[in-house]
């Protein structure tokens, strides 16, 4: 099945895997084929290998637009990373996407991975109360008991009605009781009065959003993406099939490729913005940036952790570097850029300036280079550029009012 577009759009982007569409946003979103398999033409691999081809569009937003009192967490990507993976449907790719083509972890994933975190760290303590659990101490600091942190979780990541209840989940067929239905319940074991506590210390709400906003996390540049594959080796067993019910050695291995965020470089990494809200507690930021610091690099996230993917580092603030580009300040871009506009006979050191404007972290001299090109002396100058065939024609338009 062909992707479904009119036969005018598909020529002017070229046909086939549509080469001319740039956007890795636009052609994930618009112009995937869901029925596409090993069969078709193009195969549903193919479609991915166009995909991870195409770059972001030089787009990052950076955190200087959070209030005053938000915090930022940075933290360096050091495997593959997939979120997004139970939409399972090829529109989505399996990834987040943002309208720049960027990835990004959605806020909800990054706040389950601290709140995972901080329960965890819970379940720990009244587990073994005498011993410390080494790996999630740091989240007990500031806490005099598990009613203490229990209240100050239920408090940061908010609950529901469903969350102080003590019942556990049954067997559909043997009836045994088996895992705890709360979350909140796992953690203490069961323990009401550590449950009772916590709640008697809230405002009488089934329900509370929670006194922190997590934010979704988002690359300083783009990490690109690369295809990774899965094989499923008994497909028709697990499908419930009765003649394969023993699951022989006899079905063909049936490979999924799906595509996946590379790892980032060592410069790289992807901020994690946390926000307190109105009725937060003067410790609750610090806590919420303790359980999510500890979870990223602990837990991970995404799918696939327990394989390896989704791992990260969290950075030092000082070991953090914004993207500076290729030009250290404006007399040098000018000196670079700006003085071979007006001089066609250096066009071909402009066109290698080109290239480098194309760059995430050049994207702020290249809205430099578009505001002096919009003045009225530089009518000819971008005569001149349009007649070019390596100038791209959208930096010549006037932004829209």
């Amino acid at each position: 099945m062909p992707i479904p577009l009119q036969r005018s759009t598909g020529a002017s982007l070229g046909n086939g895997l549509l080469p001319k569409c740039e956007s890795r946003s636009l052609f994930a979103c618009r112009f995937a084929d869901p029925a596409a398999d090993d069969s078709s033409n193009p195969t549903r691999k193919d479609w991915f290998n166009a995909l991870i081809q195409k770059n972001a569009a030089l787009q990052f937003p950076g955190t200087d637009w959070l209030p005053r009192n938000a915090t930022v967490i940075h933290a360096r990507l050091m495997s593959r990373l997939m979120v997004n993976l139970a939409g399972g449907v090829m529109e989505n790719a399996n990834l987040c996407l943002d309208r720049y083509g960027l990835p990004f972890i959605p806020g909800s994933a990054v706040k389950g991975c601290a709140r995972r975190m901080a329960l965890q760290a819970l379940h720990d303590w009244c587990a073994t109360p005498d011993t410390p659990t080494e790996p999630t101490l740091p989240c007990r600091n500031g806490f005099a008991s598990p009613t203490n942190l229990l209240t100050a979780i239920s408090r940061i990541f908010g609950w529901v009605e469903t969350d102080w209840q003590v019942v556990r989940n049954r067997d559909e067929l043997t009836e045994i009781e088996t895992t705890w239905k709360s979350d909140f319940a796992w953690a203490v074991n069961g323990n009401t009065e550590i449950l009772n506590a916590a709640k008697s210390s809230h405002p009488p709400h089934d329900t509370f959003a929670g006194t922190i906003a997590f934010l979704s996390a988002g690359p300083n540049r783009d990490p690109k993406l690369e295809l990774d594959i899965v094989t499923p080796h008994h497909t028709k067993y697990q499908s419930g099939d009765p003649q394969y019910a023993g699951a022989p050695d006899t079905e063909d291995p049936v490979p999924v490729y799906f595509p996946a965020v590379k790892p980032q470089l060592p410069k790289d990494h992807f901020s994690f913005p946390l926000i307190p809200l109105d009725r937060a507690h003067d410790a609750d930021l610090e806590s919420a940036k303790t359980f999510l610091s500890l979870g990223l690099e602990l837990l991970g996230l995404g799918a696939k952790t327990h394989a390896g993917y989704g791992w990260f580092e969290v950075l030092q603030p000082e070991a953090v570097q914004e993207p500076n580009g290729d030009y250290p300040n404006e007399e040098f871009f000018a000196n670079s850029v700006i003085r071979l506009l007006n001089q066609p006979g250096q066009y071909d050191k402009l066109k290698h300036e080109i290239e480098k404007l194309r760059k995430l972290e050049n994207s702020k001299w290249l809205e430099v280079l578009k505001s002096n090109l919009l003045g009225e002396e530089m009518k000819r100058t971008r005569k001149s550029l349009r007649e070019t065939d390596w100038f791209p024609k959208e930096w010549l338009e006037k932004p829209a009012q």
